[in-house]
């Protein structure tokens, strides 16, 4: 089975109402279309999900356990901030988890076509301030790791890398909207595709544990001096 982030994937007509109005809030939380921290109701997501109140009930008790979502006393629900604590627990365990992908990966080995496609989404860049560019480089950014994840022979470490991708998204959305786009991060994912294209496992997971560690301080010192932290909700905590 394949496993894919949020922004990869695609609404099937056989998803039943709740997993329709699940994805789609999911959705909104992720691209900050429901920016941290604010609050909401349950006939505000079921105006903007298209989904009648018991699906967009259940759909918040899955957002709560995601957490993304926290339910308010009589006054609806709030959208989590991103905190600087959550951030970098999720890159370390994101970095735990993949460097253990890529050296899976490599050691089985990818077919031909999947490291072509690897190599075709190296060349997808973004332009500062521009947000079709960005959600494009988000896409080609997270397949060429979904690749990676769903060739690790691993099926419950493939799903737990995708679920991080799916938090990682949103904290990628807040960072990379002033953030200018990286040659170097380029650098050390193709480091990554020729460790896996050369079957050679240790090389990929030094390759990887270098790629998101440098990632892991980029997005921290991004937060951190981000001009205006209450513009989207950062907690120290």
């Amino acid at each position: 089975m394949k496993y894919l982030p949020a922004i990869l994937g695609e609404d099937h007509p056989s998803l039943s109402a709740t997993e329709r109005a699940y994805a789609t809030i999911k959705r909104q939380i992720i691209q900050l279309e429901l920016g941290p921290g604010i609050h909401v109701t349950k006939s505000t997501l079921a105006h903007r999900a298209g989904a009648g109140t018991m699906p967009v009930r259940e759909a918040l008790t899955r957002l709560q356990r995601d957490g993304l979502v926290q339910a308010l006393p009589r006054s609806g629900y709030r959208i989590l901030p991103v905190t600087l604590k959550g951030t970098r627990d999720l890159c370390a365990f994101r970095r735990l988890l993949e460097v253990e992908a890529a050296g899976l990966a490599a050691e089985i080995g990818c077919p031909e076509r999947e490291l072509a496609r690897m190599e075709e989404l190296l060349s997808v860049t973004y332009e500062t301030g521009d947000p079709a560019s960005l959600d494009a480089f988000l896409r080609a950014n997270l397949e060429f790791d979904a690749i990676i994840a769903n060739r690790c022979g691993n099926d419950m470490l493939a799903q737990a890398v995708i679920r991080v991708f799916d938090e990682l998204e949103r904290v990628l959305r807040i960072t990379l909207k002033s953030l200018p786009f990286s040659e170097s991060a380029v650098h050390q994912r193709r480091e990554i595709l020729e460790a896996i294209r050369d079957r050679d496992p240790a090389a990929a997971r030094v390759a990887m544990s270098a790629r998101t560690q440098a990632a892991q301080e980029q997005i921290i010192d991004q937060l951190v001096s981000h001009a205006s932290l209450a513009e989207v909700s950062i907690s120290v905590t």
